[in-house]
Parts: structure tokens; sequence; C-alpha cells
């Protein structure tokens, strides 16, 4: 009885030992609290007891290989994922930092001042970026390369930064006012390139009286004929234009193009016949008397008909011919 008794004092004491030798912990994690018992001598420790797993990027205070005391809080700030996207390289990092541009310096990725960073689809500028506030590290970051080009317009160069892809882009977020009939060259959907040139041939506004029509609308080139090349209007044939294909071209002209079109036309006419007296004497004095009726003839005429724009401005005769000779009329008269 008295070995029985024996055995569960020293149960006891050693449940009384347990109990007064571990330390109770708080650890703050991820918004949790957890209230922990641990044998552990440090904070570290203690997390891995307590299966709090960190990364290398986590903050962990007190430090990890501080020794543990009993009513210790441990705090752990999770490091935030971030998707970056720079110089043609996606990466999957952690960061504590929460401003975009503090965590861009993390990675010693330097910005330009023309450069763009787009932060969870949001674009901004280096200034704007760097007077905007952020509570948490944003989920994507995305820095958006310049590029220097030279845009020639009507011969005047200028120098512009980009972050747009094509040219078109590049133009339109440069402020360039461009019309239909201005010539682009290369063509908008071109890919822009560090030290690219753009040339502008601008169009200028001119009125265009062709076929019935008035047109209002832009054209370019150094002479009329370009001008209604760039907009798709040619003479042809004998056609002509007012003023001449090969005058300069000016802003706000008037440029008539007249349609110019020849035919043949063939032309009938009658041919009138003789009348031929012959003397007669057997006839009386006065008195007369047909021999033959007569007949007129015929003459044909090969006609070049001239029109400008529908109207019929000359004709003239290329030859003409008679094909079929008149009858003199021949009459009998009394002497």
């Amino acid at each position: 009885m008295r070995g029985g008794l024996a055995v569960a004092a020293l149960a006891g004491a050693g449940l009384f030992l347990t109990y007064t030798t571990q330390s109770a912990i708080t650890i703050h994690v991820d918004g949790q609290v957890i209230h922990h018992r641990t044998w552990a001598g440090t904070v570290g420790g203690a997390l891995e007891e307590a299966g709090v797993r960190l990364a290398p990027e986590d903050v962990v205070a007190p430090a990890l290989d501080d020794s543990l005391s009993g009513g210790m809080t441990i705090t752990v700030t999770r490091a935030r994922a971030v998707a970056l996207e720079a110089d043609g390289r996606l990466q999957q990092i952690r960061t504590q930092a929460t401003h975009p541009l503090d965590v861009l310096h993390e990675r010693s990725i330097a910005l330009d001042p023309h450069d763009v960073i787009q932060v969870n689809g949001r674009t901004y500028s280096p200034d704007a970026l760097d007077d905007h506030p952020w509570d948490t590290a944003p989920a994507i970051i995305r820095v958006v390369r310049s590029v220097r080009l030279t845009v020639v317009d009507n011969g005047r160069a200028r120098e512009v930064y980009t972050t747009r892809p094509d040219v078109g882009g590049a133009l339109d977020a440069a402020g360039i006012t461009l019309y239909l009939a201005d010539r682009v060259t290369p063509g908008f959907s071109t890919l822009v390139a560090e030290g690219m040139t753009i040339r502008i041939e601008r169009s200028v506004p001119v009125t265009v009286l062709v076929d019935g029509r008035r047109l209002d609308t832009r054209a370019r080139g150094a002479q009329v004929s370009d001008a209604l090349a760039s907009i798709g209007i040619a003479p042809v044939g004998l056609d002509y234009t007012i003023p001449d294909l090969d005058d300069p071209l000016v802003p706000e002209m008037t440029i008539e193009v007249v349609r110019v079109s020849e035919a043949i036309a063939i032309e009938r006419e009658p041919v009138p016949f003789v009348t031929i007296e012959r003397p007669d004497p057997d006839l009386p004095r006065g008195e007369q008397r047909v021999i033959e009726a007569g007949a007129e003839g015929l003459r044909e005429r090969r006609v070049r008909v001239r029109t400008e724009n529908g109207r019929e401005v000359s004709r003239e005769v290329e030859s003409e011919t008679i094909i079929q000779p008149p009858t003199p009329r021949v009459i009998a008269v009394g002497g």
C-alpha cells in the first residue's frame, strides 16, 4: 500500500514539475492570436513547436534566437507576395515593403523619368507614384520602359519619349494631331524602338470639283497632281485640271477636274440637184417639157464631237464624202 502511494506521489510531483517549467506565450500572426505553452528555450523554437512556418522575408519580434520567457508576446509580420515585371523578366517576390517604389528599390530596379509604373492595373509616372501613399504591398507591379523617338513633322524635328508599343500610340500620347490624309512613315502599327525616326507628311485643306461634286477635303504633295493622287482622284484620257497638274499645291486652293470625252458622229444631208435646160425646136416658144425629173444626192460627214463635263464644246469635221451623187433635172425648152 505504501509503495502505491509513493508512485502516486512521484507522478504528482512530475506533473507539477512539467507545469511549472513550461512557458506560457502569446503569438500574433496573420491577424490571429495563438496562446501556447512551450518547453522551447528560444523564440524560434517556440514558433516551430507551435507550427508557425516562416519564409525568409518574414519578420519576427523578438528575434528568433532571443531567449524565451514566460508571458512573452511574439509578433510575426508576414512578407507579402508581389508579382513584379521589369526589363523582360516576370518574377514572384515576397517583401515587407508596402510602397511600390520601395519594392523596386529593394530589387535595385532604377527608373527613368519617362518610364511608367503600372500598379494593380493603374498607371503612374515616377513622380506621381512618389506622392501616392500605400498602406499594403500591391499585388502586381509592372515597369514599362520609355524609348526615345524623333518625330519629323513636315520637316521640323522634335524628340519625344514614349511607353506606347506602336507608332500610332506614341503619336497619340505625344498629343500630335493627325488628319486622315496625312502620311506617317513607318505605319501606325509598327512597333517602336529606341532611336526610331517617325516622319509625318502633312496634308493641306483643298476643294475639289469633280464629276458634279464638291469635295472639301485635305490632300498632300508638292503639286496639284500629287494632291489628286493622294485622295484617289486622277484625270484620265483627255481630262485636264484647273489649275494645271504641275502647278504647286497651295492650302485652301480649289482644283477643278474637267472630264473630257470625244466621240465620232456620222451626219448625212441631202445634196440638191441642178436643173439643166435644153432648147427643143419642136416645142412652141415658151413651153417646157421635163426630160429627167432629177434626184437629190447624199453627203456623209464624219464629225468629232468634244464634250467637257457633259457639255458639248466643239464639233470638227474630219472628212466629208458624197456617197450618192445627185441626178440633174433636165427640161426641154421651146425656142
